[in-house]
């Protein structure tokens, strides 16, 4: 073999056996799909009722610390699905609910962020059905003008509630499951766990839901202070 060509070979192991430059960084991730202080992602919905023939708006939400939520750009998802009696917008920004979808039907619909999936299910109810479904804030309490309001009146899916007199974050002072006939209008609420639950809790009465007020009879849902309640209990609006 020639000198050059041997010169030339070990000039290009030599080259081969050099450490190449260290790849660039990956681009930071995009702060609006990843706020800062982002824990998770969640599928919120406009609303808490799930209709038959409503057409429900959805957003894609982070949650980020400390304690607080923030929406993202549905740009940010991927991997769309739906399953059950209802149709997804071509945008993913909107939910439409079969008009025939049987009440108690179950729609499950699903997206991926962070190659991570996201799920969540919703429950069809009659067009015209009474449901509690929802957030109050007490108006006034007959009967209990001293005992402390009522912030937070949570009516969760799923048959559970929540109280909450003075809210802060994902504070809440008790809560528990719930049972409502539409018929009668009968309420009964039973307490599974809280972190202040006070005494004489009166929860089984009337409710009455009218044009998006919520009325109470026959219920005392507790106070900080104050006398004690009526024996028949107070009337709450909400």
């Amino acid at each position: 073999m020639k000198p050059v060509l041997m010169v030339a070979i070990c000039l290009s192991l030599l080259a081969g056996c050099r450490h190449r430059p260290p790849e660039p960084p990956p681009p930071p991730p995009d702060p609006a799909c990843y706020p800062p202080g982002y824990h998770f992602a969640f599928l919120e919905t406009a609303t808490t009722i799930f209709r038959q023939g409503a057409s429900i708006g959805l957003i894609p939400m982070a949650n980020v610390a400390p304690a607080g939520t923030v929406a993202i750009p549905v740009s940010c998802t991927s991997d769309w699905t739906v399953a059950g009696p209802a149709k997804l917008s071509a945008d993913r920004t909107r939910l439409d609910i079969d008009p025939d979808a049987a009440p108690g039907s179950v729609v499950s619909i699903g997206f991926s962020h962070a190659g991570k999936a996201i799920a969540a299910e919703l429950t069809v109810v009659g067009r015209d059905a009474v449901v509690l479904t929802g957030r109050y804030s007490q108006k006034s309490a007959q009967g209990c003008e001293a005992a402390e309001k009522v912030r937070e009146l949570e009516f969760q899916p799923g048959n559970r509630f929540a109280v909450t007199f003075f809210p802060f974050e994902t504070y809440r002072d008790y809560w528990g499951t719930y049972a409502f006939d539409a018929a009668t209008g009968r309420l009964r609420m039973t307490v599974e766990g809280g972190n202040f639950t006070p005494p004489g809790l009166d929860l089984e009465g009337q409710a009455e839901l009218v044009s998006g007020k919520l009325t109470l009879r026959e219920m005392f849902l507790g106070s900080r202070g104050g006398p004690p309640p009526p024996p028949g209990g107070c009337t709450y609006v909400f």
